[in-house]
């Protein structure tokens, strides 16, 4: 008999993410275009700056799969004033029990 992860969460519904993903990526740039890089960032959605110092920004990026962190990472390293950006860091978490309001709300 085949198990699915999908049998073991019975009150997930079907569109949920069977996983939650969080990475972090470090980002060196050019100091001058911080704040651009930064607004650039900002605006890509599920990503966060959380430490900026000297040309290295530290952003953690969330998302239901790895695309969603390896596209975000891609925008970022292809961003004017952007040298490199790089995976420091990515967990995945099961969500066998997430409700869709719960997913709902962490997507936001």
């Amino acid at each position: 008999m085949h198990s699915d992860a999908r049998d073991d969460a019975p009150d997930r519904p079907d569109d949920a993410p069977a996983e939650w993903h969080v990475a972090s990526i470090l980002v060196h740039l050019r100091p001058e275009r911080s704040p651009d890089v930064r607004a650039a960032v900002a605006a890509l959605g599920d990503v966060e700056v959380h430490a900026e110092e000297r040309g290295r920004m530290v952003v953690t990026v969330e998302g239901s799969h790895e695309g969603r962190i390896a596209d975000r990472m891609t925008a970022i390293h292809l961003m004017p004033g952007v040298m490199s950006a790089v995976m420091v860091f990515h967990h995945a978490e099961p969500l066998p029990a997430r409700s869709a309001e719960e997913v709902a709300t962490a997507r936001r």
